[in-house]
């Protein structure tokens, strides 16, 4: 009787096993790997964290952000953008682009006037307060606006928004109303 009493059967079978846990390990490592590309070079998923953006983006409303996009454009007026303040801070700003760079902006009488033009804003909830002094917006820089004028945080306060600082875009139709 031999002293081994594997089979050929029974060898095969855990070299089987073997490759077939390296093959998980290698489909399980490159799903990660894929993961995080996506989210940070791609596309990444948001909350709304405030009524800034009211009524567009309801407080609580989960987004999606194409970040790919202004890889290849810049953002254009009426964009709703993700975005941080400057590079020192990690906090992210949800705003739509009213200026683009080299613009003249100024507020009067409760109204947005860009190069001494007024801009339509269907989707701005109240009027914009206090009135401004005309600013030019600089090179490769956004003023950025909350639609909520009333309650939002934005380029009125903390200034024009650098374009290196632009994460991405958010469409108002992809968005999801639900906590």
């Amino acid at each position: 009787m031999p002293k081994n009493n594997r089979t050929f059967f029974d060898s095969r079978f855990v070299w089987t096993e073997k490759r077939r846990a390296n093959r998980l390990a290698f489909i399980l490592f490159w799903s990660i790997v894929m993961y995080y590309f996506f989210k940070v070079y791609v596309v990444s998923v948001g909350v709304v964290t405030d009524i800034s953006m009211h009524p567009t983006l309801p407080e609580g409303a989960y987004y999606m952000v194409n970040k790919y996009i202004y890889r290849f454009a810049h953002p254009e007026r009426g964009d709703i953008v993700v975005f941080q303040k400057d590079r020192y801070t990690s906090e992210e700003y949800v705003k739509r682009v009213i200026g683009l760079p080299g613009e003249t902006f100024s507020i009067q009488g409760g109204e947005i006037y860009i190069n001494g033009r007024r801009l339509d804003e269907p989707y701005a909830a109240g009027r914009s307060h206090p009135d401004s002094a005309p600013h030019t917006i600089g090179k490769d820089a956004y003023f950025v606006l909350g639609d909520n004028r009333l309650m939002s945080e934005d380029s009125r306060e903390f200034g024009d928004v650098l374009f290196t600082n632009i994460m991405g875009k958010i469409k108002p139709d992809q968005f999801f109303p639900f906590r």
